[in-house]
């Protein structure tokens, strides 16, 4: 078994080491930040200082390796083309934190054709992925000839792979299989920025012809993807075609580490153990912040200085800039009725969970609804949202109601926030029913498929 990294440029992928790919894992780890609505806290005014001469020394430095690659693209040599682009993105990659993409965005619309076009999304968006789109300094091209099978485990809608796959595909008995965590571009497009919705149908379509197998994360994410290339025409995807692999817990849910007072999050001092509900999501509207800002707003109206203070736990994502700034200038809120704590650690988020009351999980659609899955293991009750996969991660023991019955997620909510004994006893039934998915039960399947698609039979199996 090999990893590989595919780059356009290339057009192909390029092999990396096993160390390589630990070291990608482990550096997506950050530390935690906390910034409270209504006054900041030293970490916030921290983190929204100016950036430093270096910054924009590093900074202008990669708007002249964008421009160096913009002329490349014109330009009849391939070689150069590689050259540049490979060494434009493992800049960028190497000096994120450092670099600002408002003046990058400024110095790519300068050079570009349209100058009307806002790059400012796509190049935020290179976080993700610029370390894995361009093949590492050395690193040898994967001769496909010798390839049996080929997982792609994750992002696919990016650059032009999945045409590619389905080119070597025609050309080849290689058996493809893709880890399919959801199709939310196409079901929820409403949630989708337009561009990311356009490039996932585009890129699916060469997939649904080209997959011998599909891992989906859920039974709601095999039966869309059924229905989707049934509705659009594509060969029927029977569902031996496709295995469901529900992914198993985050390390920190398993670690037996400490959660007491002492790992506390810096400027969470007001929040008291036991005394706050818990929401943990990339802030973006498919996961109903709006939702669960309207309930607090109408809560603190109710209850004032009773009401347990509601902790957002992830990093603000696309589209949400009109619901912070609300919620910042809302004199019912306070500045204190909700908190944002960004770039939580698993160590931060484990404590989170551990000392939360319960948490609520609003979202409109879900791939797989690890949020639930992960208060659950916990032993925190949830009260989530119906539908898509929501409901199986919670295995019939969260607290699920339509987000348009408003007052029913009221009466919920004040009846875990204000009645001891109802929580403590749903606490305990959670605890003694709750089944934990492992990753053994995730990879397993997997791994056995692949390897039995590559001819090659366990040890144990022999």
């Amino acid at each position: 078994m090999i990893f590989g990294v595919y780059s356009d440029e290339a057009e192909g992928y390029s092999e990396i080491s096993r160390d390589a790919v630990i070291e990608m894992i482990t550096n997506s780890v950050s530390a935690g930040s906390a910034s409270g609505f209504g006054k900041r806290s030293p970490v916030e005014r921290q983190v929204l200082t100016p950036v430093s001469k270096t910054s924009y020394v590093k900074t202008f430095v990669a708007g002249l390796l964008f421009a160096n690659y913009i002329i490349a693209r014109a330009s009849a040599s391939n070689a150069w083309r590689l050259k540049v682009a490979t060494r434009a993105k493992q800049f960028v990659a190497n000096h994120f934190d450092a670099i600002d993409f408002d003046t990058l965005g400024r110095f790519a619309r300068f050079w570009s054709v349209s100058r009307d076009v806002d790059l400012k999304a796509s190049l935020g968006g290179l976080r993700m992925t610029l370390v894995h789109s361009a093949p590492p300094p050395d690193s040898a091209p994967v001769p496909m000839h010798t390839i049996s099978a080929i997982l792609l485990p994750g992002v696919f809608w990016e650059g032009n792979k999945a045409k590619w796959i389905w080119k070597i595909k025609s050309q080849s008995k290689i058996h493809v299989s893709l880890l399919l965590f959801d199709i939310v571009p196409i079901v929820v497009r409403q949630f989708s920025e337009s561009g990311a919705a356009q490039n996932f149908a585009a890129c699916l379509h060469y997939l649904l012809w080209s997959c011998d197998h599909f891992f989906c994360i859920s039974s709601s994410t095999a039966f869309d993807l059924r229905r989707y290339a049934e509705a659009c025409g594509y060969p029927s995807i029977p569902e031996s075609k496709t295995q469901i692999c529900k992914l198993g817990p985050a390390r920190f849910v398993l670690d037996s580490g400490e959660s007491g007072e002492h790992i506390r999050i810096p400027g969470m001092d007001a929040i008291a153990p036991g005394k706050f509900v818990l929401f943990v999501s990339t802030i973006e509207s498919r996961k109903n912040h709006d939702f669960a800002y309207l309930l607090w707003r109408r809560l603190a109206l109710k209850h004032g200085a009773n009401l347990f203070p509601l902790v957002l736990a992830g990093k603000q994502g696309w589209d949400t800039e009109s619901l912070m700034r609300r919620i910042s200038h809302d004199p019912v809120i306070g500045g204190h009725h909700i908190v944002h704590l960004d770039n939580v650690s698993d160590v931060q988020l484990r404590w989170l969970y551990a000392n939360c009351a319960f948490t609520i999980f609003p979202s409109h659609y879900e791939g797989f609804g690890m949020t639930v899955a992960e208060s659950l293991a916990f032993g925190k009750p949830c009260v989530a949202s119906t539908g898509s996969s929501v409901e199986e991660a919670g295995q019939g023991l969260a607290d699920h109601l339509d987000t348009l019955d408003g007052v029913g997620w009221i009466r919920k909510i004040e009846e875990y926030m204000f009645d001891e004994d109802c929580l403590r006893k749903r606490s305990s039934f959670i605890l003694e029913n709750y089944k934990q998915y492992t990753w053994k039960n995730f990879t397993a399947p997997i791994i056995g498929h692949i390897l039995a698609a590559g001819g090659i039979q366990l040890a144990n199996e022999a």
